[in-house]
C-alpha cells in the first residue's frame, strides 16, 4: 500500500508539473501574439512594446519580423517542463535538504537560502542550483510557503526618506532597535515582552530577547548585552517610545537612553512617529521572529520560551552569516553628541512645521508632507533640518535649540569632554 501511495504521490506531482508547464506556454504564446499585434496593428515602436510588456528588445524584435508567425514554436532544444541543467537527482537533494531543516527544532528557515547554505555543508564539491531554481523545485513540490506582499508605491522615496543620508552618509554601522508587541502564553496571565536588534547592511544580523517591561530599564540592560556580545554600533535607529525619546510634556530632554547611547559613543537616530516603513528592517524582522518563531511553536513556559529563542538567534545568525567583527570599532576621540530626528512635515492653520522633542520648528510651506532629518548638535545646542534631494542633504533651516536646564547636569561630563 505504502508503494502504491508512493506512485500516486510521484504521478500527481508530475501531472502538476505537466499543468504548469501548459500553463507557461500558452502565456508565452498570448505574449508573441500580443507584441505581433502592438507592432503591425497599432503600431507602436519596438522600444515602446519592451517596456509595455516588460520584455527584452530582443524579444520584440524576434517576434515582428511578420505579420504572421508561429506564435507556438519551441526552438529551445529541450522538452517543456524538463530543466536543461538540473535533473531529478538535485530535486531530490533539495527535497531531503528541505525535509531536514524542517525537523530539526533547532532551525528555523527552511526556504532557498537556507538550502543553498545546508548544500554547500553536504555537497562541497558540487555547487548548488541557483536561489530562483531551487524556490522553483520547492514550489513544484509544494514545499513553498508564498506571503502577500502588500503593495509599494514608493510613497517614501517620491516624499525624499533620507535613507542614502542615514545608511550611506552619517555612518558605517546602523543598528536599529524595537519593542514588539506584547505577547501571551495559555498559561500565564501577564503578558510577554521582547526587545529585538537589526543590522539592515551587511554582516546582517537579527536578534530578540525577553524582557521584563518595555521601559528605559529593559532598552538599557539589553543594549548592553548586545554591544558585549556582538558589536558597538555608531548609530542606533530607534522608535519614538517614552523609554528611548523620554519626556512627553518636558521640551528639549535627554533621556536616559539618549545619555546612555552617547556615552558608548553610539549616535541615536529617532524613526518617524507612527510611520513602520521607516523602521522597516526592524519590523521586517519582527514578522520573521512572529512567523517562524512565536505562531510556530505551542509554549507551555517561560523556560522553553528563552531555550528557543536562543536557538532561533543561533539558527537567525547561521541563516544570515553573521559573523562578528575582528578589528574593534576605532576609538572615537573626536566624537561629537548629536541626536537625530527623521520628520514628515506637517501643515496647520496654513502654517508648515515639525515637532522636535514637544518643541514645534516651523519650515517653508513648500516642504508639506515631504521627510526632512534633523540634526540636534549637543555642543552647539543649535538644530539643523536637511532635507535630502537627489541623494544629496541640504540645510534648510538652523534655529538655536537649548538643552532643557533639567537635563543639562545628566550630560555636562559628555559635554566637557
Amino acid at each position: 500500500m505504502l508503494h502504491i501511495d508512493s506512485c500516486l504521490d510521484f504521478c500527481n506531482l508530475v501531472n502538476d508539473q505537466n499543468n504548469l508547464s501548459k500553463c507557461y506556454e500558452k502565456k508565452l504564446c498570448k505574449l508573441r501574439k500580443a507584441v505581433n499585434d502592438l507592432f503591425f496593428i497599432q503600431h507602436f515602436s519596438k522600444s515602446k512594446i519592451a517596456h509595455k510588456k516588460k520584455v527584452s528588445r530582443n524579444f520584440v524584435i524576434q517576434w515582428t519580423k511578420s505579420p504572421v508567425q508561429d506564435f507556438m514554436s519551441d526552438n529551445r532544444g529541450w522538452p517543456v517542463g524538463k530543466r536543461r541543467k538540473w535533473d531529478k537527482a538535485f530535486e531530490q537533494r533539495v527535497k531531503v535538504i528541505h525535509q531536514s531543516l524542517a525537523n530539526d527544532p533547532g532551525e528555523f528557515y527552511t526556504g532557498a537560502s537556507a538550502i543553498v547554505q545546508e548544500w554547500r555543508k553536504r555537497y562541497p564539491a558540487i555547487g548548488p542550483p541557483p536561489l530562483r531554481t531551487i524556490g522553483r523545485i520547492l514550489a513544484a513540490l509544494g514545499l513553498s510557503n508564498k506571503r502577500k506582499r502588500g503593495r509599494n508605491k514608493g510613497a517614501a522615496r517620491y516624499l525624499c526618506y533620507p535613507e542614502h543620508t542615514i545608511y550611506n552618509l552619517l555612518g558605517r554601522r546602523v543598528l536599529e532597535a524595537d519593542f514588539l508587541g506584547r505577547k501571551h502564553l495559555r498559561s500565564r496571565t501577564e503578558p510577554l515582552n521582547f526587545i529585538g536588534f537589526s543590522f539592515k547592511q551587511v554582516p546582517k544580523l537579527r536578534y530578540f530577547r525577553r524582557i521584563e517591561g518595555q521601559d528605559a530599564d529593559a532598552f538599557i540592560k539589553e543594549a548592553k548585552v548586545f554591544f558585549r556580545r556582538f558589536e558597538l554600533p555608531d548609530y542606533m535607529k530607534v522608535d519614538n517610545c517614552a523609554a528611548a525619546l523620554g519626556s512627553t510634556s518636558a521640551p528639549r530632554t535627554i533621556s536616559r537612553a539618549i545619555k546612555f547611547l552617547l556615552q558608548h559613543h553610539v549616535t541615536p537616530i529617532f524613526a518617524v512617529p507612527r510611520k513602520h516603513f521607516s523602521q522597516a528592517s526592524i519590523e521586517g524582522n519582527n514578522s520573521v521572529f512572529v512567523r517562524k518563531f512565536w505562531n510556530r511553536i505551542e509554549f507551555k513556559n517561560l523556560e522553553e520560551v528563552d531555550e528557543k529563542l536562543e536557538w532561533f538567534n543561533r539558527s537567525s545568525q547561521r541563516y544570515l552569516g553573521y559573523q562578528r567583527p575582528l578589528v574593534k570599532r576605532p576609538d572615537k576621540s573626536d566624537f561629537v553628541p548629536k541626536v537625530y530626528f527623521i520628520r514628515q512635515v506637517k501643515e496647520d492653520n496654513n502654517q508648515s512645521f515639525i515637532e522636535v522633542l514637544n518643541e514645534t520648528v516651523s519650515l517653508p510651506k513648500a516642504y508639506t508632507n515631504y521627510f526632512v532629518l534633523a540634526e540636534w548638535n549637543l555642543l552647539k545646542e543649535r538644530l539643523y533640518v536637511h532635507f535630502e534631494k537627489e541623494l544629496k542633504p541640504k540645510v534648510i533651516k538652523k534655529i538655536a535649540f537649548k538643552i532643557n536646564p533639567k537635563s543639562y547636569g545628566r550630560i555636562q561630563k559628555l559635554l566637557s569632554k
